[in-house]
């Protein structure tokens, strides 16, 4: 565990921070290897550009690879229960006197019991009919909260302005980020519908680094997207390509691609392209803006490729470059190159998703790149993966309503905040705020939009013009997907789903959490 914090490493990014507060992750807990990754810090002289770089294995050749972790981090471990207890202290310090404005500040009603898990989300599911509280009623103060939000949802969809903002208004009354799992909801809700930034989110947001190494670490979510979506890109792979093209749609720190960089250095290729697309400039909630984020993240890629002794070419483009770019290879017949677009949207721990626009922009050139018109026929000489964590897997020719889609997101997110109690004892309950505040606010504010839910069911309904052909997934990647989220020890569960078996499913409690499929 020493060396495994360094893939994140830079002086200047994490010089602001508590020193005993920034955690270190392993990527032995979500890559393709069993053994310790030999990271070094970057060097000032490390070479920028591809064609200065050394190609040299200078990993020990005894190393042994697997395709899953022997084993998790978890609360077991000494030392990941003491960085996250730094954090917890820090924030708590920084916060006690926010957190006590806060009602129902007790520690049994921080943390749901399982079968209340299972109570709660059925209750939702099972609600079907809109029943607001009339005067002489009483009302359970968790079952208003779930009328008002599925009321709000209707309004919503019915575009009745001044109804919404008095259900919105009753709301705040009952939301908390310290309560049950509705009171939580409700204001997380709040929170990214006025895109405020409260006290709570401003500190947590302070501890940035730290906390997205742990949100990665400890919940499966992402780990499971990425671990899945490389299983098929690698199974995809031709022995003779040469040269492999990795097009990213949101690249964010790169935590997806060491393990593949490991994978491939192994089997011997030589040359990776790594294209990530460049968006607006615009900051995370740490204040670093895209350009350097992309930065920092192609070096750090570029030392892990050095180390594995792959030649890695990273670069940045705009769509429209892009595109010109990929028309030009195919012209050319792209002999030797093989393409890989992988997109991962609306991932609890990327933040703000990008438009539906933008993604049906992504997956229509994807299509176009990676088919190969030939005498005979057609062909592929690609792969395209989709990680989807808010919903685009729906079928939103069936679903049009905005109101029961609002639902639908509500008992996903219910999930996803009862899932998280599962990882957290009572005693590390600022750490739990932390987390959060951080990512479940951009992460509600990207879901629950209904120009979002419009533009998304328009994307789908063209793309399925497209002509994406499914590529089924297969049986042992399910099985090391479960051993990766233990599946035998939680309430989460992995299927793979589809008419052409072609989609992997992360569910907890039996409500999806993040889907991946593939396709050619």
């Amino acid at each position: 565990m020493e060396e495994v914090g360094l893939f994140f490493r830079n002086t200047d990014q994490l010089g602001s921070y508590p020193e005993d507060s920034s955690l270190c992750v392993s990527f032995e807990d979500f890559s393709d290897i069993s053994s310790p990754i030999p990271f070094s810090p970057v060097s000032p002289g490390f070479p920028t550009h591809v064609d200065d770089l050394p190609v040299t294995m200078s990993h020990p050749e005894e190393l042994k690879y697997s395709l899953i972790p022997e084993s998790n981090i978890t609360f077991d471990d000494p030392l990941m229960v003491r960085e996250i207890e730094d954090i917890n202290d820090w924030l708590a310090s920084e916060n006690r006197g926010a957190l006590q404005d806060f009602p129902g500040d007790d520690a049994g009603s921080l943390l749901v019991s399982p079968p209340s898990r299972e109570a709660s989300i059925d209750t939702l599911t099972n609600q079907t009919s809109l029943v607001l509280p009339g005067i002489g009623m009483e009302f359970d103060n968790q079952l208003m909260i779930l009328h008002l939000l599925k009321a709000y949802g209707e309004a919503a969809e019915m575009e009745m302005k001044e109804l919404a903002e008095k259900i919105m208004c009753r709301l705040k009354e009952m939301a908390c980020p310290i309560g049950s799992t509705l009171e939580r909801l409700a204001y997380y809700l709040i929170q990214a519908r006025e895109g405020e930034v409260d006290f709570l989110w401003q500190e947590a947001s302070k501890n940035y680094e730290a906390a997205f190494k742990a949100f990665y670490q400890i919940f499966p979510y992402g780990r499971f997207a990425h671990f899945t979506a490389n299983s098929v890109i690698l199974e995809a792979i031709p022995e003779e390509a040469d040269i492999v093209h990795i097009v990213d749609f949101d690249i964010g720190q790169g935590v997806q691609w060491p393990p593949m960089i490991e994978t491939l250095a192994r089997r011997g290729k030589r040359m990776v392209r790594l294209t990530a697309i460049k968006w607006e400039e615009e900051e995370d909630c740490s204040g670093v803006g895209s350009s350097r984020r992309f930065e920092e993240t192609k070096m750090r890629l570029y030392e892990h490729a050095q180390v594995f002794g792959l030649r890695l070419k990273m670069e940045e483009m705009d769509m429209e470059v892009l595109v010109s770019e990929m028309k030009k290879t195919k012209k050319r017949g792209g002999r030797g190159e093989w393409l890989a677009f992988n997109c991962m949207v609306g991932l609890p721990h990327m933040g703000k998703g990008r438009s539906a626009r933008s993604l049906g922009e992504f997956l229509r050139l994807a299509k176009d790149s990676i088919t190969l018109n030939t005498d005979g026929g057609s062909g592929t000489r690609g792969t395209i993966t989709i990680g989807d964590g808010i919903g685009w897997g729906m079928e939103m020719k069936e679903q049009k309503e905005y109101g029961s889609v609002f639902a639908g997101q509500l008992v996903q997110f219910m999930a996803l905040i009862e899932s998280m109690d599962c990882h957290f004892p009572d005693h590390l309950r600022e750490a739990r705020i932390a987390m959060e505040c951080v990512f479940l606010i951009p992460y509600v504010s990207s879901s629950f939009g209904l120009q979002m839910w419009d533009d998304i069911a328009k994307e789908s309904r063209a793309l399925s013009e497209v002509g994406l052909v499914a590529w089924e997934m297969r049986k042992d990647n399910l099985l090391e997907a479960r051993e990766l989220i233990r599946e035998t020890e939680s309430f989460y569960c992995v299927n793979i789903e589809g008419v052409k078996e072609n989609q992997m499913v992360l569910s907890y409690m039996e409500v999806p959490l993040v889907k991946v499929s593939s396709w050619t």
